[in-house]
């Protein structure tokens, strides 16, 4: 996902999705306890160290299965990211495991979720600092059983800052400070506005892990998306992420108003079709297919599509693999090491390189995911670029779900020329 880093979802995502029976309210705070209780207990065993259990954390999982139980069809990462910036926070990527139970069934979930973490690469559940527990009960008929539905959320908090305004109009310029925290440093803001251009925002401190710039919302009104990236051993990683919305006084949200309607009981349930069966893509295929999406959004944004480079792709399929069976995701490999050493090893000429790398469900939400990153969107929509070689393998996320790992190499050639 860093140029960078998504899972993008990575996210780590896990949906452990059951249907959910209705709306319904959050409960007293036992239940969530008991369900924090084997997280923390997870983590004292595993790791050695306890996560921080934090409100505004829990709030962001209750929001989610009150939504959930609802009946709504919502791309879980998303709305995640939307809860967490109308509260100030820029967690990137969270861990997320929901699912539903009833009363009698809540031994058998949190064998499932134990599993999810079981199931994180070791070297991103170190990274974990937050943890939060959210839960409604289903709303039922009468001599139905008492049914939960359970969001559990994993943050990752490397950076400390100071609050932005609560509410923000356009023409707004505010200050945006703040820290890394170790291992990071090396600071950059990076904003993408509603017309879709991105920049990268001035740091006006050259601490090693400070920042402090001015965010202007100079584009009118509409999403503004902020992100903060530092670096570390393992190269550039997002450590913040937001959407910032400037909007007239009063005006609401599209979040703030599908949560509305979720509590008021005035979402109506939609049927998701089933798809008709056919016969899976290979992954040359889904290299393809990516292929494709990218040049859509480069024609989209007016630039040159890229060709593919068969050399190039062979290093980028290489560094998926190798993120898949050594169980990472980084730029920088213990076997391999940063982008320019693959690129020289495998002898490929170039005046400039660059990288995205993603894990997800498929390389339609990869995509989606990259270019809702600013850094990763300037290097896909990057016009000097002229090359590109796509790596895809296929996996498993935490709990077994199928992932696509993903790896994106942008290439200019040693001439200069471009598109």
């Amino acid at each position: 996902m860093h140029g960078m880093r998504i899972r993008i979802g990575c996210t780590v995502l896990l949906v452990a999705a059951l249907a959910a029976t209705g709306g319904g309210a959050p409960l007293p705070r036992p239940l969530e306890s008991r369900i924090e209780t084997v997280v923390q207990r997870w983590a004292a065993e595993s790791l050695q160290r306890d996560w921080v259990a934090e409100p505004t954390l829990r709030e962001v999982a209750r929001e989610h299965s009150e939504v959930v139980a609802a009946g709504a069809t919502i791309e879980t990462p998303e709305f995640i990211r939307q809860a967490l910036s109308e509260r100030g926070l820029v967690d990137p990527f969270p861990f997320v495991f929901h699912g539903q139970a009833s009363s009698r069934g809540l031994d058998e979930l949190e064998a499932r979720l134990l599993a999810a973490l079981d199931g994180l690469a070791p070297g991103e559940r170190t990274l974990f600092t937050h943890a939060a527990c959210g839960i409604v009960e289903s709303k039922r008929h009468l001599l139905a059983p008492r049914s939960y539905t359970v969001t559990v959320l994993l943050s990752q908090r490397a950076i400390s800052f100071a609050p932005w305004p609560a509410e923000l109009r356009p023409g707004d310029r505010i200050r945006f400070e703040g820290e890394l925290h170790p291992p990071f440093r090396e600071p950059e803001v990076l904003l993408t506005r509603p017309d879709g251009s991105t920049i990268a925002l001035d740091n006006l401190t050259y601490e090693a892990r400070l920042f402090r710039t001015y965010v202007v919302f100079d584009r009118g009104p509409g999403e503004y998306q902020l992100e903060v990236l530092g670096r570390y051993d393992f190269g550039p990683r997002v450590l913040g992420l937001a959407s910032l919305h400037a909007r007239a006084a009063g005006e609401l949200s599209a979040h703030a108003r599908q949560v509305t309607a979720a509590r008021h009981g005035s979402i109506t349930p939609i049927a998701i079709a089933v798809a008709s069966e056919s016969a899976p893509l290979s992954e040359a295929e889904t290299e393809a297919r990516l292929l494709q999406l990218v040049n859509r959004d480069r024609l989209a944004a007016h630039v040159a599509p890229l060709t593919w480079n068969a050399a190039l792709a062979d290093v980028a399929r290489a560094h998926s693999r190798d993120m898949r069976d050594h169980e990472f995701f980084a730029h920088v490999s213990p076997r391999s090491g940063r982008l320019a050493e693959r690129a020289a090893a495998a002898h490929i000429p170039y005046a400039r390189l660059a990288e995205n790398i993603a894990v997800n469900r498929d390389v339609e939400g990869a995509q989606e995911a990259l270019m809702r990153s600013p850094g990763h969107r300037m290097n896909l929509l990057d016009p000097v670029f002229s090359e590109i070689g796509l790596g895809v393998v296929f996996g498993d996320g935490a709990g077994g779900d199928p992932r696509v790992f993903v790896t994106q190499n942008f290439l200019q050639p040693p001439d200069g020329r471009g598109p």
